[in-house]
């Protein structure tokens, strides 16, 4: 290569080769744009003149149509209406034929022909058409008859088409030959658009072979040198060396930085690699530090080093020192200082500071290192921190005949990170075998521990299925004993209390008085099943709650109407009193709230034998942000408890001495149940009590806020509900008769009683047929199922409880089998809460429970007949 070219630049280069390719390409471009420029104007000529004259020569044909057809139309109606298209072809044919004359003004041949068409329009008009017009606007019909006949007309007329179309024939076989003269010259275009490219890309292809020569060359002689380096295993030392003065003598240059900057890395991670495999594996603290001191006075070329390791205590503490120029290992009494606080000296303040200290020019007689043949002082002092996680957990102090470039500060950074993992490695494995010495004998300890715990958590495994097996045993039994009783009861009630109304009156008083002690002493019995059963629920943790809003109002009144008559029968005032800020309604169980009031007023009318029973309802207010409580408080005149005794008579089976259970009845359970399920509401019963005082227990029921704050409110302060005393002594059983409406309802209907009870059967029979009702008995399942094949009844009352097929089984045939859609009322003994789901899913429409009650019976009948 030429010394120019040599000289020239790569960017130089690059612009002149492209210099050369715009030059060609302009030339051709304005060339092809001539050529491009005469195909348009000949275009532009077959677009604008051609078409012009096919088109003229389409109107004097449509002219001489028009002036055919009037002629026509006139002679054949005699209508003037009929001259008009003639008369429109007479006033365009002569201006239309001299617009082609001027069009083929340059066509001799073409214009000879058009005189030729002009003149033979004009002898047919003059000979022909105006001939005929001019006769029929005479009436002289023989005469236009005979020269219409003559069919002279109509052969100079075609003679005039046969012209016209020869005449368009020649345009169009002119157009034909300067189309594919158009066609030629454009192929002739194409080819010179290809030869364009071909000689563009070969221009192209040139100077880029040309530019790239004197590239690739250089970098193939970079990538030479890189290459032996990378995979021949060249020495470091090798350099790029490139004969030109272009950009490619900067990249040669930048390369060999490069090669430079590697070389100092890869020895630094040759250094670093050397201190790892030094340090690896090693358990001491001083052997890691001596080899560490021994190594970075060697690299360093440094004639003394010393590492002082940090202690929890805040002192420095030397573990290793350096001194000579051989790397021979000096004593620790014999050179450098044992130990430092943290923040005394340059030691003590380069671990304060966290950061690296550089002294240079130290004074010759600053320690002196001594040698075989002479002494000599360091000329630059290093101390740098070594840390871990951010922490100094060490330092460095290292004294040099020389000072430290760039690259070797970096390299004695990295060094220290490697010291700072190695030495808090072994602190780590020391500490850690420690801890393993430690939790070896603890884990003995434990394990000794454990085999105590795991004897107790048998034995209490063990104790734990025993009591499941008692609580299921305990459900069991109770479940049992509440059908077992309740099944006789429900009879017992209904008959003691039909008999109690003494319809035909022939029971004496006493009589009566009788039946009704025995309909009393039932639900004596009732109530203390329900007790029983609400306190095992209530220990169990299975006893549900119900929350929606009660309304106080009605809760009074009811209360009011239940205990007034046990007030006029003992003769005692009996009143209810609220105050103005009591809410118009709470949000709790409104039925388990009712049965610890009625457990409270029924123990308050037990024990009082004169005076009165007070129930007084009123609203306390939380402090700070505690909840707005209700307050229930049963107050009555009777005998009262003793203080020492408050706790005990909340006790099951327990009351305030010995005497009371034979004196007033009970069981004592009542207390026990209402405390228990105010808990569950979220409140609390207290009591305060006075012997012949008498006693106040109050029920705290908890309000949401925003049930205790701008509500209505209810009856204003000092309202009251009173029953006076009276002689009125004994209060009568509620009747079983039902109205005359019910018994109209009920009329008629016809009732299918299931039961394997004769004695429920007896009862329900005649309770009723006093509703005029049809009744029909079946006693089990089977017999209920083979009725109902035969027979049509309105509702059927199913007791669950039978043998062979029970009546939940019963109630699935009628429903699934027989695909009956009569209304079953489910009669059980069993009261829980999960045996009325049961019997809906079973398919019974509604559910009673033994003992039943008589309003509550019609009550669910009339919905489901309804």
């Amino acid at each position: 290569m030429s010394d120019s070219k040599r000289n020239l630049s790569i960017r130089a280069k690059l612009l002149f080769g492209n210099f050369l390719v715009m030059v060609f390409l302009g030339v051709a471009i304005a060339v092809l744009t001539m050529r491009i420029a005469s195909l348009q104007r000949e275009i532009d000529y077959i677009s604008g003149h051609d078409m012009q004259v096919h088109e003229m020569v389409d109107q004097i044909q449509l002219d001489l149509l028009d002036m055919e057809t009037g002629v026509r139309g006139f002679v054949i109606s005699g209508k003037d209406a009929y001259l008009q298209p003639y008369e429109q072809g007479m006033s365009r044919w002569e201006n239309d034929v001299s617009q082609l004359s001027a069009l083929i003004a340059d066509n001799e041949s073409q214009q000879t022909n058009l005189r030729s068409i002009k003149s033979d329009i004009r002898t047919w008009l003059e000979t022909n058409a105006e001939k005929l017009i001019d006769l029929k606007k005479q009436d002289a019909s023989g005469e236009w008859n005979k020269l219409f006949e003559s069919e002279t007309g109509k052969r100079e007329m075609d003679s005039l088409r046969s012209q016209l179309s020869s005449f368009k024939e020649t345009e169009q076989e002119l157009t034909s030959e300067r189309i594919a003269g158009i066609k030629s010259r454009n192929q002739a275009l194409i080819a010179s658009f290809y030869l364009l490219w071909i000689v563009v890309a070969l221009l192209l292809i040139g100077v880029g072979w040309f530019v790239a020569g004197t590239l690739i060359r250089n970098i193939r002689q970079v990538s030479a040198t890189l290459r032996n380096l990378a995979t021949k295993g060249q020495s470091m030392e090798e350099r790029v060396k490139l004969n030109t003065r272009d950009e490619m003598r900067e990249l040669g240059e930048a390369t060999n930085l490069l090669l430079d900057r590697l070389e100092t890395d890869n020895l630094g991670k040759m250094r670093i690699a050397e201190v790892a495999t030094l340090l690896q594996g090693q358990h001491d603290l001083e052997t890691v530090a001596r080899l560490f001191v021994d190594k970075a006075a060697e690299i360093f070329e440094a004639p003394y080093a010393v590492l002082y390791s940090a202690t929890s205590g805040r002192q420095l503490i030397k573990l290793a020192s350096f001194a000579g120029t051989s790397g021979a290992l000096g004593m620790a009494s014999e050179f450098g200082r044992s130990a430092f606080e943290w923040g005394e000296g340059l030691v003590g303040e380069c671990a304060e500071q966290n950061r690296t200290l550089v002294i240079r020019d130290l004074p010759d007689t600053y320690a002196v290192v001594q040698s075989g043949i002479g002494q000599a002082a360091p000329k630059e002092l290093v101390v740098a921190p070594i840390e871990f996680e951010r922490s100094v957990i060490g330092v460095l102090e290292l004294g040099s005949f020389r000072e430290l470039n760039k690259e070797e500060r970096e390299l004695l950074q990295e060094m220290l990170v490697m010291a700072g993992i190695s030495l808090q490695s072994v602190s780590r494995r020391k500490e850690i075998e420690q801890l393993y010495a430690e939790s070896q004998a603890a884990n003995e300890e434990l394990q000794a521990q454990s085999e105590e715990l795991n004897a107790q958590s048998l034995e209490l495994l063990t104790m734990n299925d025993e009591l499941k097996r008692a609580s299921t045993f305990k459900s069991e039994f109770l479940a049992n004993m509440s059908h077992e009783l309740r099944t006789p009861l429900n009879s017992m009630l209904i008959l003691s209390q039909m008999l109690a109304e003494n319809r035909d009156g022939r029971m004496s008083e006493e009589d009566v008085h009788f039946v009704r002690t025995i309909h009393s002493a039932g639900n004596d019995l009732l109530n203390l099943i329900n007790d029983i059963l609400d306190l095992s629920k209530v220990e169990a943790g299975k006893l549900e709650v119900e929350l929606g809003p009660v309304v106080l109002s009605e809760l009074v009144q009811t209360l009011y109407d239940e205990y007034a008559g046990v007030a006029e029968q003992k003769r005692l005032e009996f009143r209810i009193e609220t105050t103005g800020d009591v809410p118009a309604w709470i949000e709790t169980d409104g039925f388990r709230m009712q049965q610890i009031l009625r457990n409270l007023l029924s123990n308050a009318f037990k024990f009082t034998e004169s005076g009165s029973v007070e129930l007084s309802v009123r609203l306390h207010r939380a402090r700070d942000w505690g909840l707005d409580e209700l307050v229930f408080a049963v107050r009555d005149t009777g005998k009262g408890i003793s203080r020492e005794k408050y706790d005990y008579i909340f006790e099951a089976f327990t009351q305030a001495d010995s005497g009371t259970a034979r004196k007033y009845g009970g069981t004592g359970l009542g207390l026990k149940i209402s405390q228990q399920l105010a808990g569950l509401l979220g409140g609390r019963i207290e009591m305060e009590s006075e012997v012949d005082r008498g006693s106040v227990f109050e029920l705290y029921l908890p309000m949401s806020r925003e049930g205790s704050s701008g509500l209505e409110r209810g009856e204003p302060a000092g309202s009251r509900h009173e029953a006076a005393a009276s002689s009125d002594g004994m209060a009568t059983a509620a009747e079983t008769r039902p109205d005359p409406e019910t018994v109209k309802r009920l009329s008629g209907k016809k009732a299918l009683l299931v039961d394997d009870d004769a004695r429920n059967l007896f009862a329900l029979s005649n309770l009723l047929g006093t509703m005029e009702m049809d009744v029909s008995i079946a006693h089990d399942g089977l017999e209920c199922l083979e009725r109902l094949e035969s027979e049509n009844f309105d509702i059927i009352l199913m007791d669950v409880m039978m043998p062979d097929l029970d009546g939940l089984q019963t109630i699935r045939q009628i429903r699934e089998h027989l695909l009956l859609d009569i209304p079953i009322l489910a009669v059980t003994a069993k009261a829980m809460k999960e045996d009325k789901e049961k019997c809906l899913q079973a398919g019974a429409g509604g559910y009673v429970s033994k003992p039943i009650q008589v309003d509550e019976l019609i009550r669910e009948m009339l919905n489901l007949l309804d």
